[in-house]
């Protein structure tokens, strides 16, 4: 399918420059950039997925403490002396 894409004039032409390095159609290169892009956004789960992969990572016990902590029944109650 044809269809017109509007690029930045050097985007543009560092794409022409690296695809004729590798001898290849522009609209090849730039097909494989966006295969490689939907490959890689489809692998994760969700935004969810992403969130995740960008929280820094912490111990298991740290992890273990931060569950326990958030199941307790405690944990949503609202004090009000907070919001004075």
């Amino acid at each position: 399918m044809k269809t017109t894409l509007n690029l930045r004039d050097d985007l543009l032409r560092r794409a022409k420059a690296r695809a004729a390095l590798q001898g290849e159609p522009l609209a090849r290169y730039i097909e494989r950039g966006l295969e490689e892009r939907l490959e890689r956004e489809e692998a994760l789960p969700s935004s969810v997925g992403k969130w995740l992969e960008s929280l820094p990572k912490v111990s298991s016990s740290a992890a273990s403490d931060l569950e326990k902590a958030l199941s307790e029944d405690h944990f949503r109650e609202i004090d009000d002396s907070m919001w004075s």
